[in-house]
């Protein structure tokens, strides 16, 4: 997978906000991990997890640990 760049010759991000809380969003799945974000919008585990944490922060998705280092993640419901 070749990643596309921008007019200046730099990387597009890949793993936006938007792109993050639409995988949430759109799953049939009430939990994801971010293995499975990671793969859904073709960026590394790692990268996905920054962006859930970045959501987690600004209080937009949830998290709870479910095993010895295993994660799930999903979005918060509106009031």
């Amino acid at each position: 997978m070749s990643r596309e760049r921008d007019d200046e010759g730099k990387y597009t991000e890949m793993a936006t906000i938007d792109a993050v809380l639409d995988v949430l969003a759109s799953t049939d799945d009430p939990v994801l991990t971010s293995s499975e974000v990671a793969e859904a919008i073709g960026v590394s585990s790692e990268t996905a997890r920054r962006k859930l944490t970045e959501l987690h922060d600004q209080g937009l998705v949830k998290r709870k640990e479910v095993g010895a280092r295993a994660v799930v993640w999903w979005t918060v419901e509106e009031a």
